[in-house]
Formats: structure tokens, C-alpha cells, sequence
């Protein structure tokens, strides 16, 4: 099963734009962020989401994909959860004051989803073992209404060559450096990914965001009727 060609929809929000947004941000956290979307396709996947709704990001980290999401559409409302506390402060301190954007922390694994008309995970599902990533999984088709979205950007396994040098840059960076919570990676490629999720009961299509980078990044696009 391959996944649909990337149909190019035009990039809505500027780098400059989201560290400008995130001028609050610490020096260390600034440069984290800068290398991030250096490496990952976040403003290309931001062109995918509903421009309007209540979202939530399971795994938000230090608020860099909501505030894209937000730059994008200051009509959403976003509610970013994430483990580490750390990061939390750190997002609330960047982004306080913007109106529409909340943070929390929490184990996605526990928390109480509430109803919403997205949910995202960003890079989140290799770090959950493969039971809990059901689980979540699970818990977003649940909270989601009627018309709503599950959309996922997590690495692909093909090509070998960008998910080998993938695991050594996640290895470096989880378990080395330590700048993510985690031990083990979880990794399901395009095709597992997708029978998952349809049989959740979902819709489900993949879209490459890898052109142009040597990361497999993959976006999954899911929901209970249909997918626009």
C-alpha cells in the first residue's frame, strides 16, 4: 500500500513568523526550535488541519506545533498536553497571553480526552509501546465528534536508508541527550499504521512529507466520516 503523493498544499505560515510568535522562549528552547523545523515538515503539515475547531496536541512539547497551528489559523482553539512539566513552563512562558492556546501537563496514556474536533500527535507514537499506542489511538476516536479529525505525523520505515539514519538521531537524542522522555522506540510503518487505524473503524490516508529531507517523516490523516 503506498502512500498518496504529496499534493503540495502551499505552506500558510513563515520560520521567521513562528520564532518571532515564540520570542519568549529561552535561549536553549529558541535554538531547539529552530533546529526543529530545520529538520521536520511542521509548517508543511500545519496546510492539512481544519483551519476552525477545538484541537488538541497530545505531546506538545515546548509549544512549537501549536503555535504554527495557531499562526496558521487564529480561529482554532488548542489545548497542548505533554509528560514533561518542564516543557509545559516552558510553553506557557513562550506563548503566554495568546488568546485560544492552553497548555497542560499530563500522561496521554491517563488523561481524560475531552470531546474535540482534532486531534494531533506529532512525533509521539514511537515513544508509546504498541498496546499503549492503541489505547490512545483508541481514546481519540472516542473524543472526537462527529466530522472530526485524527491526524498523525510520526516516520515512516521506508525508505531504509532515512529510517536508519532516523534511529541514530533518535537514539542520540532520547536516549543520550536525554531531550525527549522515553526509553524504547515504537516505530509501525505506512502499512501497519494504517490497518490500525481502519480498524478502529477510521478512514485513513498517508501523505509523504519527506521531499527534500533525510527523515521518513509521514503524515496520517484519519477520521470517523470521512476524510476532506
Amino acid at each position: 500500500m503506498r502512500a498518496a503523493p504529496d499534493p503540495l498544499r502551499p505552506v500558510r505560515v513563515e520560520k521567521r513568523a513562528v520564532i518571532r510568535f515564540l520570542r519568549g522562549a529561552g535561549p536553549m528552547t529558541k535554538a531547539y526550535l529552530r533546529i526543529k523545523l530545520r529538520i521536520c515538515p511542521l509548517l508543511r503539515a500545519e496546510a492539512y488541519f481544519p483551519d476552525r475547531g477545538e484541537f488538541v496536541d497530545l505531546g506538545c512539547g515546548n509549544g512549537l506545533f501549536p503555535a504554527i497551528l495557531k499562526l496558521g489559523a487564529p480561529d482554532r482553539r488548542i489545548l497542548g498536553l505533554d509528560l514533561d512539566e518542564r516543557k509545559i513552563a516552558s510553553a506557557r512562558k513562550a506563548l503566554a497571553g495568546v488568546p485560544g492556546l492552553d497548555f497542560r501537563a499530563g500522561d496521554a496514556a491517563a488523561f481524560d480526552f475531552p470531546p474535540a474536533d482534532v486531534y494531533s500527535l506529532v512525533d509521539v507514537l514511537y515513544l508509546l509501546s504498541f498496546d499503549t499506542q492503541d489505547a490512545v489511538l483508541a481514546k481519540c476516536r472516542d473524543a472526537l465528534r462527529p466530522g472530526g479529525r485524527l491526524i498523525i505525523k510520526e516516520m515512516d520505515t521506508r525508505p531504509g536508508w532515512k529510517y536508519l539514519w532516523n534511529f541514530i538521531q533518535e537514539t542520540i537524542a532520547v536516549k543520550i541527550v536525554g531531550l525527549t522522555l522515553g526509553r524504547r522506540f515504537y516505530f509501525r510503518g505506512r502499512r501497519d499504521t494504517l490497518s490500525r487505524l481502519r480498524s478502529l473503524g477510521l478512514e485513513a490516508s498517508a501523505v509523504r512529507l519527506d521531499r527534500g529531507y533525510a527523515y521518513p517523516h509521514i503524515l496520517y490523516l484519519a477520521g470517523k466520516d470521512g476524510i476532506k
